[in-house]
Parts: C-alpha cells; structure tokens; sequence
C-alpha cells in the first residue's frame, strides 16, 4: 500500500510529497503543467484543510484537499467532487482520478469550447474603427468619382459641334 503523506504545516510545490503526487498523475498518464497550493487553510463541515491544485495538459484542473493530519480528504475534478474508492492506497486513487480524467475528456473540451471569451473591458478592437475609416474613403471615392464623371461630360458637351 502506497501511502502519499503531505507536511500540513510546510506543503507546497516543492514539498517531497506534492512532487511524488505529480509523479505518479505523470505515470498513470496524465502530465502535470501547473502546480499550485494555497497558503491559507480553509474549513469546510468541521475540517481544516490546504488546497492542492494540479493543471493538466488538456486543461482539466484537479484539486486535492489535505487535512491536517496529511491525509487527503477531498477530490475535485474540474470543479465536482469526485468519491474515490481507494482512499487509502493513493496510487490507486490516483489511477481512479486519471481514469475519470479521461473518461470525461470529450465532454470537457467541449465545454470550453463552448465558452465564449469576451476581451477585457479595457481593450479595443480595431474592427470598429476600421469600418468607419472604409467607409468614409469609399465615400470620398464616390465624390471624386462623381466630380470627374462631371468634368467629362462638360469636356464631351465642349467638343459636340454646334
């Protein structure tokens, strides 16, 4: 029985456990490109705990609640709670939490797919501007395109013989 043991007090990324977690998402499969872990602890049903957040390489977020005791006490997969069956063998549990991973990968990205991303409210785009800018040469285009049809026909009208 593999047994992941994380330092409450002291976890973060560079914590031995923390990095033998990322180890083992690694050889069930799933690639760890962001690791984070919250500094402050928080409580929730009567249970301290520090959140361990893992990124992967399709996006899908992964967060682990430790208890106090190093123990973890919860999963959240992209948001859910995920119940593990193997909570005390962590490469198990680990295998569990890639399996759901994958299993729900299509779906996910479909999802985020699905998000539309609006820019900040502090950008521009220049489509806008660009559009009136056209617009106006096509305008200054149709005068001047107006005023030399105009000088020819009075060139035309000059040459008829009278």
């Amino acid at each position: 029985m593999d047994k992941i043991l994380f330092s409450f007090a002291d976890l973060s990324v560079k914590d031995k456990a923390a990095k033998e977690a990322a180890k083992y998402f690694s050889r069930a499969g799933a690639h760890v490109v962001q690791q984070d872990v919250s500094t402050a602890a928080k409580r929730a049903a009567g249970i301290s705990f520090r959140e361990m957040t893992l990124t992967f390489a399709d996006s899908q977020k992964v967060i682990l609640r430790i208890k106090q005791t190093g123990d973890i006490y919860q999963v959240l997969l992209n948001g859910k709670i995920l119940p593990i069956k193997n909570q005390d063998d962590h490469v198990q549990a680990i295998s569990e939490i890639v399996a759901a991973m994958d299993a729900g990968r299509t779906k996910f990205q479909k999802l985020l797919a699905a998000v539309k991303i609006r820019p900040p409210a502090g950008i521009r785009t220049a489509a806008p501007k660009m559009e009136q800018v056209l617009i106006s040469k096509r305008d200054a285009l149709k005068v001047a395109i107006s005023e030399v049809r105009a000088e020819i026909e009075k060139l035309n009208q000059g040459m008829v013989p009278s």
